[in-house]
């Protein structure tokens, strides 16, 4: 297995093992606070409490994997719509998806000098994020924000147009 492939494998299991525990552990605390009794014989599931309460470590999963936690969402949309009490745990199908994200972002950061140094400073970028009072969902434009950022980071840079590179020849047209 070659150097690039194994530190992308490797990242890929780290992110989806990272996403694993801090979503796992949000959803966790999510549900002890909305398993509170409110009214009788109802919790907090059933007031909008369920759309205000999103613990930090939930939000930091959902930051750091956003496209992965997007796309899950879209392709999870119809089973939600036939399903509608479908049980919270679905949202686990986002793993696969992680992986497959972090994998292709260590492809992308392949050969680059300071690949370390980026994915520290995103992943402080995406603990901030987790820890700032932005409304209940602010996290996530913050999140897009964090993405696009680091989308333009991480870009290759392209020739500009019009012009032809070859080794020893540059003309414009």
């Amino acid at each position: 297995m070659s150097r690039n492939t194994r530190f992308r494998v490797l990242l890929g299991l780290v992110q989806t093992f990272m996403a694993a525990v801090f979503g796992g552990f949000g959803v966790w605390q999510r549900s002890q606070i909305l398993n509170q009794s409110l009214w009788g014989d109802q919790t907090l599931w059933d007031s909008t409490a369920r759309f205000h309460v999103w613990p930090w470590p939930l939000k930091f999963a959902v930051i750091t994997n956003l496209p992965a936690f997007l796309g899950s969402n879209l392709l999870l949309v119809p089973i939600r719509l036939l399903w509608p009490t479908a049980p919270e745990a679905m949202d686990l199908a986002v793993l696969p998806l992680v992986f497959l994200l972090w994998y292709w972002l260590g492809g992308r950061l392949k050969g680059k000098t300071h690949s370390n140094a980026f994915l520290a400073l995103f992943t402080a970028a995406c603990t901030v994020g987790a820890l700032l009072p932005l409304g209940y969902v602010g996290y996530v434009p913050y999140g897009v924000m964090v993405w696009i950022v680091g989308a333009i980071l991480t870009r290759d840079q392209l020739p500009q147009r019009g012009t032809v590179h070859a080794p020893g020849l540059t003309e414009k047209h």
